[in-house]
Order: C-alpha cells, then sequence, then structure tokens
C-alpha cells in the first residue's frame, strides 16, 4: 500500500469492528530464546539445594547451549517463534526438581508460581507433564546431572 493509498476512515472501522489484525514476522535472533530462559529461572535460583546453590547458574547455561535442548527450548511457529518454550522450561525444571537439584521442601507448584510470577496455576503448569523430552535430551540430562 503506497500513502496515497491509505485510507484512515477504512482503518478506524476496521479497529472498531475488531477486523483489523497486525501480523509481526517472527525475531529472526536465535538467541533470544536462551537469554529468556536463563532469566526465567533466575527467579527461582534461590530455590536450589545447598549442593547445587554455585552450580545452578553454570547448569543452565550448559542446557541452552546443548543442541539437543535448544529444539525443544525454542518455539518455532506462531507469534512465539524465536522465544522460549515455557512447557519445555517448565518440564525441565520438574525434572530437576526431582533430581534434587532444587529442594524437596518446595513443591513444583511453588517453583512455577515463582517462575510466572502468578498466585494460580496456569497452562505451563498444567499441560507440561504432556510435554515430553525426546531420549537425546533425557539422556544428556542424566549424563549432566551426573557430571556437574
Amino acid at each position: 500500500m503506497q500513502p496515497k493509498d491509505f485510507d484512515a476512515v477504512l482503518l478506524e472501522r476496521l479497529c472498531r469492528e475488531g477486523k483489523l489484525f497486525v501480523y509481526l514476522e517472527p525475531e529472526k535472533n536465535t538467541n533470544m530464546f536462551r537469554h529468556e530462559v536463563l532469566n526465567y529461572v533466575q527467579e527461582i535460583k534461590d530455590f536450589a539445594t545447598e549442593e547445587w546453590r554455585k552450580k545452578i547458574d553454570n547448569l543452565w547455561n550448559i542446557i541452552v547451549e546443548e543442541p539437543c535442548f535448544q529444539e525443544c527450548l525454542m518455539m518455532k511457529n506462531g507469534i512465539q517463534a524465536g522465544h522460549m518454550n515455557r512447557y519445555c522450561v517448565t518440564n525441565i525444571v520438574c525434572r530437576l526438581l526431582n533430581a534434587g537439584v532444587y529442594r524437596q521442601d518446595v513443591s513444583m507448584l511453588s517453583l512455577h508460581l515463582k517462575l510466572e510470577g502468578i498466585e494460580k496455576k496456569n497452562k505451563y503448569y498444567k499441560s507440561a507433564g504432556n510435554y515430553d523430552l525426546n531420549r537425546e535430551a533425557k539422556a544428556f540430562m542424566r549424563k549432566l546431572l551426573q557430571k556437574v
């Protein structure tokens, strides 16, 4: 559309009728999800066990840099393409809690609420169990927890 063809009256009417949709191109920055994940999990850093407290940042850095996790940690389609996959992050946090990285006196729901900054569970918590890591990611996670 050329500026001379712009119809402000039509645009205003479409807005009022709820018929105007804006499509934003997905971000091309493939590193965006890494920063989002690392910032997101900082909210629960204090819930790491004493053994993991000094290693938790390193653990998450390794996770976001590992190619087998990059496939699941980044949304690929839709308006969220390029951003972190919160279902996957929630699933990983649950696995880390079960592996003893996070304190056992803290429930997964408590961790989730802290991550999301909300007071009641949302779709990411409810559906995280349906989201499963691939075999390669699970194997890497087991090795990583033994090594770090």
